[in-house]
């Protein structure tokens, strides 16, 4: 599945400036599969920052998710990244129970995040990504 790219208006740090979103669904074969979606919210970060791939499987029973992020850019950027969960129906779990992580990309520098669902109920999964206060 394509990882689909949209410029929104120019976010501020109160806000992700990028959000990635992961859905499970199954193929024709009945094989899992991440339905995948990336959203730019901050024009800055756009031309900075590109989602190169996006994957999930599961840890017994929980959900696990991945990003590689890379820059664009040659200078080093401060970042804040987090998860959030969703249930099958898009409810959020634990709402608010994860806190912005920092994170510093390296110019031309690929990195990957990654965290694990704090529910087995959790299907969906959103990154979000930010520059700091």
């Amino acid at each position: 599945v394509a990882l689909i790219a949209a410029l929104g208006p120019a976010g501020c740090s109160t806000t992700a400036g990028v959000e990635t979103s992961g859905n499970t669904a199954w193929d024709e074969q009945g094989a899992r599969i991440l339905e995948k979606n990336v959203v730019f919210n901050n024009s800055r970060l756009k031309g900075d920052i590109q989602i190169v791939e996006v994957k999930s499987s599961l840890a017994g029973d929980l959900m696990r998710a991945q990003a590689t992020l890379r820059s664009k850019d040659r200078d080093a950027m401060p970042l804040q990244y987090r998860f959030d969960w969703y249930d099958a129906g898009g409810v959020e779990i634990n709402s608010g129970a994860g806190s912005w992580k920092p994170m510093i990309l390296y110019g031309r520098e690929n990195k990957t995040v990654q965290s694990v669902a704090p529910d087995p109920r959790a299907k969906e999964f959103k990154l979000k990504i930010r520059e700091p206060d």
